[in-house]
């Protein structure tokens, strides 16, 4: 997208020295153009010179550890556009944090934003990796990977030599990459050569088939062009080629794992991630990506039974709500877990209120429906959950019988809705119901009605209407 006049406005903003409308410019044309590396350029540029002028204030750096584990969470889900979104986010209240840099490099580069990552990687080299050589090190590795992918041989060889050199009696990947990256520059020099002569033809054929080739490997690593099981056998081959070069990298393992389970392989995934947590121990990411694969699992095995169930086993029924009970246990332990790894993340914090809830519906357990309730005051101030928040709020406090709490909260939700949608319909509907347990009929009756008169089809509302007609005619 052409973000050309958006960078002459922030431009022009910075000039007259009004930092934050030229930040919030530039983040703008960033969210539209998110591989412009010139843009993520200059915008660092500007919150550096606002720094350096205003200083950077202790709220603002509380600010940017408090975004940091925000980060780690969508980092976790491979959410990186929103990921690069809070990292730019923090980085405006401390432009030269260089860990910050690092993760924003690396959330570009796995969302397949090149030029962008290059830039990012290259202002920490210039940075000298803000004094850290272990930094500037690392930074290193991740351009010669970033170069190599844009197809800057030249450079990537120049970064891992650096790295070579730079760590004590060499380093294993720079050394079978600088190998790799030398051979590809002499086959470069021989098909230029080729292409001149004789063969030159039969050269530019080889080329564009190795071009096409790389192109389809980039396609499956960013998972985009796995549609048959021979591209999945692809990528996982791509993975295991990976891991010989590169065997300490936990992401490869991790990404196998992907693949596998994407296979429905469930053995080799759980093998895949538990390597990815040997060598990456202090990363919660790979412990929390095998309670998924469980979770998983066990998913497909509900569906399994659930079949079943529909057909009319009764001894399946049993057998599901044992499982799906054991299941609902497992996520909610792994969600107690993520939420004191990544304290202020609001989806995890939403996906443990809604897994409190399930089980304390399953149980009748009011002590658990005040963990999800606890969970859903929090997420209700974000927007993006704060409907199903104050339903779920809501119908917890209609299973305790604190009904007026129940449709306090439903009318604050409703309040916020515009539209007669889903939202509307469900918030509605759960509004009459939590008046009919509390004996109040004509209310319930009027709430039904309003659902009635624009979706005579939503769940029971027919019969629950008819229902209360018949009690109201019967008194």
């Amino acid at each position: 997208m052409d973000v050309s006049k958006l960078l002459e406005k922030a431009r022009e903003a910075a000039e007259r020295r009004n930092y934050d409308y030229a930040i919030e410019l530039y983040l703008q044309a960033c969210k539209l153009s998110p591989d412009d590396a010139q843009a993520r350029r200059e915008l660092r540029a500007v919150e550096n010179r606002m720094a350096k002028e205003k200083g950077t204030s202790f709220w603002a750096k509380a600010k940017t550890t408090a975004l940091q584990a925000q980060i780690q969470g969508l980092m976790m889900a491979k959410k990186w556009d929103s990921a690069i979104e809070k990292s730019e986010e923090a980085l405006k209240g401390d432009p030269g944090n260089v860990s910050l840099l690092m993760t924003l490099g690396r959330c570009c580069m796995n969302a397949g934003y090149k030029q962008s990552a290059i830039a990012i990687f290259e202002d920490i080299k210039t940075m000298g990796g803000g004094g850290n050589q272990k930094v500037l090190v690392e930074a290193m590795r991740e351009l010669g990977w970033a170069y190599e992918a844009d197809g800057k041989i030249q450079e990537a060889l120049d970064a891992w030599q650096f790295v070579n050199k730079s760590v004590p009696g060499g380093d294993r990947d720079a050394s079978v990459q600088i190998r790799n990256l030398s051979a590809k520059t002499m086959t470069k020099q021989i098909e230029s050569a080729a292409v001149g002569g004789q063969r030159g033809a039969a050269a530019r054929s080889t080329q564009t088939e190795q071009q096409k080739a790389e192109a389809a490997r980039l396609d499956r690593e960013k998972g985009m062009d796995i549609k048959t099981k021979d591209d999945l056998i692809a990528a996982i081959n791509d993975c295991k080629a990976d891991i010989a070069q590169r065997p300490d990298d936990a992401r490869l393992y991790a990404k196998s794992g992907d693949f596998n389970k994407q296979g429905n392989d469930y053995d080799e995934a759980k093998k895949a991630y538990e390597q990815a947590r040997a060598k990456d121990g202090n990363n919660p990411t790979w412990l929390f990506r095998l309670h998924d694969l469980e979770m998983w699992k066990m998913s497909n095995n509900l569906k399994a039974l659930f079949a079943k169930v529909k057909a009319g086993d009764a001894g399946a029924r049993e057998q599901y709500k044992k499982e799906h009970l054991a299941y609902l246990e497992y996520r909610l332990a792994s969600f107690i877990d993520r939420e004191k790894q990544y304290s202020t993340d609001g989806r995890i914090r939403f996906d443990l209120g809604c897994t409190y809830f399930d089980v304390a519906k399953e149980k009748n357990d009011k002590a658990l429906y005040d963990q999800a309730i606890m969970r859903f005051q929090q997420t209700f101030r974000d927007p993006k959950y704060r409907n199903e928040s104050g339903l779920r709020m809501g119908l917890g406090f209609a299973a305790k019988a604190q009904y007026e709490l129940a449709l306090k909260r439903f009318d604050e939700t409703l309040a916020g809705l515009e539209l007669k949608n889903e939202a509307w319909k469900n918030l509605v509907y759960a509004k009459a119901d939590t008046f009919a347990k509390a004996g109040q009929k004509d209310d319930a009756k009027r709430c039904f009605l309003e659902i009635y008169e624009v979706d005579v089809s939503f769940k029971d509302v027919g019969k629950r209407i008819e229902e209360l007609s018949s009690a109201q005619a019967a008194t």
